[in-house]
């Protein structure tokens, strides 16, 4: 991420269309009761640690800037407990009180970026995570090796504490999130026994958090990634961290003792998050991925484990790290930028249409930059953004800000489904089919629900849309030719 770049990555919106006055005057008599949809309230969230929290302020408030224009309404910030821990590199503990917010040194940037995210009036989802202080986990090893639960608790109540609306001016955060990919093979370690170190993380660190953060604050867990690889698949970690066997009934007698669960303790979360990644289309039952048209194999889960007394009943589930990489510039991906600003908008109408799933999420703003080394180094990182690293932008970042899905009925019908993301975009938007090279207005102007969708019922063809901003400037959707995704997204 050169300096030089920076100011590249930034620019401004397309230039916007001014509506005359007396059209803007009109428009209110032009808007026809949308299309039936359901009444949805899903977050759209929104993650880039490295230039949210690693880069300077200004680069900071610029990304933030960006991200707020998109129309994203949720920040999810990872507060790694070895950035603000005091010592964090040493194998000796230091003596200090690690339930006092003022005892960890490395707080103040995530202090400002909490300030800043809440000026804009946007949720903050706010993930405790590691990687452990060195001094935190088993013999000092480091690496996220056995962290001490209890140690996570008192770092889980300081954090509670500072962001409690309680404490130094600081605003306060309401939506919690413990660990991330706890089944991954670098974020919890040895892997064989991290199903049994998270549950004594959640055990330890969510009433410790719960008490110390705001009355009414909701904790989720989970996080949990979407395949076997490099670690364990989400749904056998789910069996052994709630100590369940392999039809999800209650672990008994030796094979309880072997686990460590004879006193397992139900965990009252307030919801359940994923990070859907994967292939796009339908995977096999037989094979432990949950990716996001998987969540509803997730969802019997949760249902059989909560039937098991193991965690609350109808627990929302919460898509908060999700993304389609793109080649370029990964070179072992099959997914074009095209495609991926197709496929983010299919799937945001799936989760749309999914009730118990709350959240849509796009990781991250940039794509990361190649790392030094062979081709499988290189690209070992995430190129989901909707920027190249390079500040260029993806044909996503257009469609991540006005989703469109033309997806047909009928023989000779389709439905238009799309999305107003940015709430200074207005809420009236004029459908328009391409016709011989042009395109041409179908029907009147349209309302869309709160959150700014609609859906409208046309003849089968191609569809944009155009959204008249309150301002009245207009911005023009991309173009959704009618089909479906069958273009499949590799997994890191």
């Amino acid at each position: 991420m050169p300096g030089s770049m920076h100011g590249s990555r930034f620019a401004p919106f397309g230039t916007a269309v001014v509506l005359p006055s007396a059209l803007l005057a009109i428009l209110a008599a032009l808007v026809l009761a949308p299309s039936a949809f359901a009444s949805k309230t899903q977050w759209s969230v929104f993650e880039d640690h490295p230039y949210l929290v690693q880069t300077s302020p200004e680069i900071r408030e610029q990304t933030l800037n960006e991200i707020q224009q998109l129309g994203a309404d949720t920040i999810r910030i990872e507060l790694k407990w070895n950035e603000v821990a005091p010592g964090a590199y040493s194998k000796k503990r230091p003596s200090f009180d690690a339930t006092d917010p003022s005892a960890y040194p490395g707080f103040s940037r995530y202090d400002e970026l909490v300030k800043s995210v809440q000026s804009r009036g946007m949720r903050i989802l706010l993930t405790l995570t590691g990687d452990a202080p060195v001094w935190a986990t088993a013999g000092g090893r480091g690496g996220n090796y056995k962290p001490s639960a209890k140690e996570f608790a008192r770092f889980a109540a300081a954090v509670g504490t500072r962001y409690s609306g309680r404490y130094g001016g600081l605003p306060k955060i309401s939506y919690f999130t413990i660990w991330n990919e706890p089944n991954h093979i670098q974020f919890l370690k040895p892997t064989s026994q991290a199903p049994r170190l998270y549950r004594s993380l959640v055990d330890e660190g969510l009433p410790a958090l719960k008490r110390a953060a705001a009355s009414g604050s909701k904790i989720f867990v989970g996080e949990l990634k979407p395949t076997p690889r490099k670690g364990l698949g989400p749904l056998e970690f789910l069996e052994q961290w709630l100590c369940l066997d392999k039809k999800f009934k209650r672990l008994r007698g030796r094979a309880a003792r072997k686990q460590g669960c004879t006193h397992f303790k139900k965990i009252k979360a307030n919801g359940f998050a994923h990070h859907p990644y994967g292939p796009v289309g339908v995977v096999s039952k037989r094979v432990d991925i949950v990716n996001l048209m998987g969540i509803k194999r997730l969802a019997k889960a949760l249902d059989l484990a909560a039937r098991a007394g193991r965690i609350p009943r109808g627990l929302g589930i919460y898509n908060t790290e999700y993304g389609i990489q793109t080649n370029p510039p990964d070179i072992f991906v099959s997914t074009s930028p095209a495609r991926q600003a197709r496929i983010i908008n299919e799937k945001e109408l799936y989760a749309y249409n999914y009730p118990r799933l709350k959240s849509h999420s796009q990781y991250q703003l940039y794509d990361d930059p190649g790392r030094s080394g062979p081709p499988a180094v290189k690209w070992s990182g995430f190129q989901t953004g909707l920027r190249f690293a390079n500040g260029t932008k993806k044909p996503a970042w257009d469609a991540y800000r006005f989703p469109i899905v033309v997806k047909r009925v009928t023989r000779t019908r389709v439905l238009i489904w799309g999305r107003v993301r940015p709430r200074d975009s207005g809420r009236l938007v004029q459908i328009q089919k391409r016709a011989s090279g042009s395109y041409v207005d179908v029907g009147a102007r349209i309302a869309t629900n709160s959150l700014g969708y609609f859906s409208f019922k046309a003849k089968t063809g191609d569809y944009r849309f155009e959204a008249y901003g309150h301002d009245g400037t207009t911005s023009t959707s991309q173009l959704a030719l009618l089909g479906t995704s069958r273009t499949a997204s590799p997994i890191k």
